[in-house]
This record gives C-alpha cells, structure tokens and sequence, in this order.
C-alpha cells in the first residue's frame, strides 16, 4: 500500500495518513524527551479501548511483519505531535500535528517508511532527522565518567559534602575513575542567579572547580538556562526579558524549590539582552574552568506567551537560546536535560533519555524516595532509556541518569544495581553519586564495568508488545553480545541457543562462564559475550 500526508487546515498544521491496520496491530510510541516515568511500554498493542495513541516526533504502526513509520524530521519552529486513530476497531489513519506553523508557512519536514522491521525504521529515521538538524558525527568514544551529588544527599547536600566527594574522587581511581565531577543545584541564591552564590556554600565555586581540575578531573556544574524564579535578581532587575501574557503580565509555573523560589519565569531569548547574559553566564563559568555544563528544566523554555520578537515560536526561541550558548562555550560539553530531543539536535553534545533514577529500585512514590513524587527509581530509568535505543549515539550522547552501583544509602539489591550497570554499558555515559570513600570494593568493582564495558547498537532483540524488553542484541569489542534483564520478581530461564548464542559465553557482568543456558534469579541482569 501507498501511503501520503493529506494537508487539513486550521490552527496550526495538520496532515493525515489514510490507513487500515487492526485494532491489534502493534504501535511504537515515544516520549522523545526526558520522561518522569512510562505508563505503558513503547511498545503496545491492542490498546484500542485506552483511545488512540500519541506520540512526539515519531509513530510506528505495524502489522503482519509489515511496518509503516511517520516522523518529523526537523524541529526549527515547532514540535510535532502524531496520532494513531482508532475507529471501529481499526487503526484508520495517523495524524501529524504541527501546532506552531501559522497559516501559509512551510510546516517542519516529515518522512514516511516502511519495511518489514520496526527497529531499523526506527533507526533510519533517527539517520535522517540528524542530517536534517546538523548533528555532527558521534565518535567511537570511550565511556564517560563522572559524579553528582544529587541522588547520595538530594537536596541536602552541603558544601561540606561536596568537598568531601572531591576528595574521594581524588585518591580513589581505581577501579571507576570519575573524568568530570558537577557542582548540582543548590550553590546559587535563586534559580536563575547563577554566579550568585548563596550563604551555605561559603567556598567560590571558581576555587571548587580548581581544587577538581587540580586532582585531574574536570569541573562541572548545573544550571536552568531557560528560567528565572520571581525572587531572583535577574527576574527583579529585568522583569522585561522574561515571556508575557496578553495582559503583559509574565508567565509563570510552578517549579519544585520551596518559596519564594517556586514560580519560575520564561526566558526570552529573542530580547538581545537577555541573550547577552546567559552568554556572559557561561563564558564566565567556562573562564572559572568548567567545561561541562548540565542544562536542567529546559522545557520551561517551552512557555506559551508573547516573545519580544513576533515571529518567533517556543521552538526557534529555545534554538536560539541553544545556539547562544553554544557559541559562548564552543568547546564545553553540553547535557541537554528535560527538554524534547529534535530541537536540540545540532546544537548539544548529551541529553537524558531517561526518568529521573532513585535509591530505590522500584517506583514507591514516597517522599523520601526523591524531593518530589514524579516516579523515580531505577527500574523505570532503564526502561525508559532503553525505548529510546534509535537513537542513542546518532542523535547525541544519551544520559541514562547516574549508574547506582553502591551498597550504602541505598535500597536495592546487588542484581537491580547491575540492571543500572547495564543502563550505563549499553549507552556508554556512566555518571554516578556513589561515594567513593565508602562503597565497597566488589560494589566498586561493579561500578566500573560500566566504565570500561561498551555494547553498541543495543537494540531489543525479541519484544513483544505490551511488555518492556528483557533482552537486547549489539556488540561488544566487535563481537555480538546479548543482554538480558530479568526485571520479574520471579526465576527466569534463557536457553543461549534461542538467543542466537554460542553453547558457551562468558557473562561479563559477574565473570563467569555460562553454558547452554542461564537461569537468573528475580531482578537481575547479565551481558553475553561469545568465550
């Protein structure tokens, strides 16, 4: 069958894609940003009684080995959502909505493909949006290391805590070795006074990043370029460079700091000045000696509201902003963080591809769990990493949150950590908040595998719609390897000849050898290399 986009007028643009699949075929969705946890795998089918499915930037819909794929391809001026329509039991058509192209205005490129595999037109898409968007080539690194404070003390780190880590850091490099060690939030007086310092980290962050460089790591820190709360200085001193209603009033939301740091304003980078300060911000920490850069709540920057600049969107305003900073700092590294993936590419070097992960392997929605009930544990920032494979190392660097590997100040088993190890081997970016002056040495051993471990072009090997993938397919050192997750609370059995394996491997999470087959406890993991 031949597929084609009908146009339909109205607010925004909308095509449409005449189909006819049944209600059971199967639909590929994505998040295509950083997601506070998944109600249903990427995966599904038979979900016609939930009403229809969407999806950001990309759909797949298949069925009987045959897979059509819509997408945008480009994200210069706005996003774009896409819809598979159930009607009378049937997938009768799929809708792209564009909802930031005016009347008469060229509406952000689409592709159409198909084929008889779900994860190659997955892929070959993500090839196409990146030369699209300008991404440069990803090289073959080595994995990146790195530590935060944020999921050892959350937000009752101290300056003190800080300075202890660094240290730790510093003796211990051996077995994991952290290459970068970022200062989180809590250094600044208010978000969106970045170089403003608050009273409870006395030490300038200009001679924190030195005593890091002088130890031979890197220095880096975070930031929420895209926002100010209304008690900072810079919302006070300059109300006018943040985005406003019809009423002239500013736009606000609530973020997750305590008052009066709780409503954060909308930067608009199409006022010069104020694009001129977050230049000034950056280039001031990168001459303080940072050269990483987490860029957090980016999808504040999405506002809704009047810009100075009429013919701006959310969209061009935040590339612009993106291009700003890129341009002050033109050899840091930048981790785009909460913001939707296409109108970043080009423009950042990593972006979390995951929920936020936890001390906690399952999701318990408890205070203590994190400093907001938004869903965070390991086992959904795995999963959710993992949805996003496609793109992983085409699109940028994916961040699947730090890798938690220790035994203290946490609440997990050793098989669960190693599902979060597996998270940092499979897309090679392997941060963590462990303590290095206090995790044992089989756990920092553990750790380390997802520093010097790399599996490439993971993909899910055999999946089935409505359930997460357990088991992944790439290659490690050149040679194919399987991952395996046993994310049930119950033993499960592989047989390696199912799973396209040798009759023996080694299993290089835990050192050994396995032959014919692997029986995994509940909650486990294991990555199969043939011997």
């Amino acid at each position: 069958m031949s597929y084609s986009w009908k146009t339909e007028t109205g607010n925004g643009f909308l095509a449409v894609i005449e189909t006819d699949f049944p209600a059971d075929a199967v639909v590929h969705t994505s998040n295509m940003m950083m997601a506070q946890g998944c109600p249903l795998p990427a995966l599904t089918s038979g979900m016609h009684s939930w009403g229809d499915l969407s999806s950001g930037s990309v759909i797949v819909v298949g069925a009987g080995g045959h897979y059509l794929l819509a997408g945008a391809v480009t994200a210069f001026r706005s996003l774009t959502i896409l819809r598979a329509v159930y009607d009378s039991r049937r997938i009768t058509r799929i809708e792209m909505f564009q909802p930031d192209i005016r009347p008469g205005e060229k509406p952000e490129e689409s592709v159409i493909l198909e084929g008889d595999d779900w994860r190659e037109l997955l892929t070959r898409y993500a090839d196409i949006a990146a030369s699209k968007m300008g991404v440069r080539p990803i090289p073959e690194q080595k994995n990146m290391t790195g530590y935060c404070t944020w999921y050892y003390y959350y937000k009752d780190v101290s300056e003190a805590h800080m300075l202890e880590n660094i240290e730790a850091l510093g003796k211990n490099r051996f077995p994991y070795a952290a290459e970068y060690v970022q200062i989180d939030d809590g250094y600044q007086t208010f978000q969106g006074d970045w170089l403003d310092q608050c009273g409870t980290w006395p030490t300038p962050v200009r001679e924190i990043a030195r005593k890091i460089t002088g130890l031979g790591m890197k220095a880096g820190i975070w930031t929420m370029p895209t926002t100010a709360s209304t008690a900072s200085r810079v919302y006070r001193e300059h109300p006018d460079w943040f985005v406003k209603d019809e009423k002239g009033d500013t736009v606000t939301l609530p973020g997750w700091s305590p008052a009066p740091d709780n409503l954060w304003a909308c930067l608009d980078p199409t006022v010069p000045e104020a694009r001129e300060h977050i230049a000034k911000v950056f280039k001031t920490f990168r001459s303080w000696g940072f050269t990483y850069f987490k860029m957090d709540g980016l999808y504040f920057g999405f506002q809704r509201g009047i810009r100075r600049d009429p013919d701006a969107t959310a969209v061009s305003a935040f590339r612009l902003l993106l291009k700003t900073i890129r341009e002050a700092v033109p050899d840091a590294l930048l981790m785009a963080c909460s913001a939707p993936f296409l109108p970043c590419l080009g423009l950042v070097d990593n972006a979390r591809v995951s929920n936020d992960t936890s001390r906690y392997f399952y999701n318990t929605r408890e205070h203590k769990n994190a400093p907001q009930p938004c869903g965070c544990s390991i086992e959904d920032a795995f999963h959710v990493s993992m949805a996003d494979f496609w793109c992983f190392d085409r699109w940028f660097r994916a961040d699947p949150d730090v890798i938690m590997a220790r035994q203290d100040n946490a609440f997990y088993t050793r098989g669960q950590a190693k599902i979060s190890v597996l998270a940092g081997i499979m897309t090679g970016v392997s941060l963590t908040s462990d303590h290095l002056g206090t995790i044992s040495p089989e756990r920092n051993a553990l750790l380390a595998k997802a520093q010097n471990i790399r599996m490439r072009d993971a993909r899910p090997l055999n999946s089935f719609p409505n359930v997460w993938p357990q088991e992944f397919e790439g290659t490690v050192d050149g040679k194919r390897a399987v991952a395996l997750v046993n994310d049930t609370r119950g033993e499960k059995l592989w047989k390696l000849a199912d799973l396209g394996l040798p009759e023996h491997c080694r299993d290089l999470l835990d050192d050994r050898t396995v032959f014919h087959e692997i029986t995994m406890t509940a909650e486990d993991a294991a990555l199969l290399v043939e011997a």
